[in-house]
């Protein structure tokens, strides 16, 4: 078949990769020059999901770990402290991972597709990795994007570890994740444009360098609010679907994880000499992401003054268990008191 992916994110290098592996004739468009595309969303996942995708796709995931994590420092409002012990999060060069992807795919760069002009009629299908800008898909029912910033710094010589500050009301947060010799992720996400945190670490690194910085929203509406999915012969895969988990702003993995439901649901389909089933891989994704609803639901209470850890309990439980099951998904300790503790001090 003949597939035009669009964007190489994650979820485009990752499709776009395996597609062609299996035959298909793939081309990806990326809005970027080549010399200038960015992998964003501070390079850090479960070292477990990355070796399984990694190997999927024949590539060595240990040839890309920047940093093994043992814990995470959680800085949460009232001068308290969470430390969570990690199971495998890793900082990984997620630039060199997505270019080794695609090195035996053609890639237009420089392309700024546009819905009402791309030739859709010359593709069986086109998928939309857009993340974000969502550009060839129709509105979503509810959106909710945090604005973010990130600086990829060097210069820093006394952090060696994951810490993330929580904002009060679960309004946002900031982050800074080691790469190595002395460079990291640093920034933050608030819906308040506040943006604590970022000041307070140049104020106390006054030889940090800024190499990069990025603006970007980030999106916290599941699945289930960003329908439709497919829009005739355009699909979603990614991001642009809300394949992010709210309550980390995390989508690496989930987007990895969508990707994999999608390339099930189109060998289904080949093999039975059909048209991708769009109601099966929508069915799939909201069965996959079913507990994001939940997760989102506890997000917006808290952000809204309104979440009661007695009243809301069962979502609070569903989270957990749900996060308990995947807890090498997730790179980290899932205790359910460490959570209930870290949602009532925010």
């Amino acid at each position: 078949m003949k597939i035009a992916v669009i964007g190489a994110g994650v979820a485009g290098s990752y499709l776009s990769n395996m597609l062609d592996k299996e035959g298909h004739e793939v081309t990806l468009f990326e809005s970027n020059k080549k010399n200038s595309h960015w992998p964003v969303c501070a390079w850090g996942a479960s070292k477990h999901m990355l070796e399984y995708f990694s190997k999927k796709a024949g590539l060595d995931f240990n040839n890309y770990i920047f940093h093994v994590g043992k814990k995470l420092k959680m800085s949460l409002p009232n001068q308290k402290t969470e430390f969570l012990d990690l199971y495998g999060l890793v900082t990984y060069n997620k630039k060199q991972w997505e270019n080794d992807l695609l090195a035996n795919v053609n890639v237009e760069y420089g392309i700024n597709c546009d819905k009402k002009t791309f030739p859709k009629e010359k593709y069986d299908y086109i998928l939309d990795c857009t993340g974000f800008h969502r550009r060839f898909l129709p509105r979503p029912k509810e959106d909710f994007v945090i604005p973010a910033y990130e600086y990829l710094v060097e210069n820093i010589s006394d952090i060696d570890e994951f810490h993330v500050i929580g904002y009060k009301g679960a309004r946002g947060y900031f982050w800074y994740f080691p790469l190595s010799k002395g460079t990291g992720f640093m920034g933050a996400g608030d819906i308040d444009r506040k943006y604590f945190g970022v000041k307070e670490f140049f104020d106390s690194h006054p030889n940090a360098k800024i190499v990069k910085k990025i603006g970007r929203p980030i999106r916290l509406s599941p699945p289930k609010l960003m329908e439709p999915f497919c829009d005739n012969n355009i699909i979603g895969v990614g991001e642009s679907i809300g394949t992010v988990f709210p309550m980390l702003g995390e989508g690496i993995i989930p987007s990895l994880l969508s990707c994999e439901i999608f390339l099930q649901v189109l060998e289904k389909s080949t093999s039975y000499n059909q048209k991708f089933n769009q109601k099966e891989y929508r069915e799939k994704i909201l069965n996959k992401f079913q507990y994001y609803y939940d997760v989102y639901k506890i997000v917006r209470l808290k952000m809204d003054g309104k979440l009661n850890t007695v009243k809301h309990f069962n979502l609070l439980l569903n989270m957990y268990k749900n996060m308990k099951r995947d807890e090498k998904r997730f790179g980290f300790e899932i205790s359910f008191e460490k959570m209930r503790r870290l949602v009532n001090a925010l």
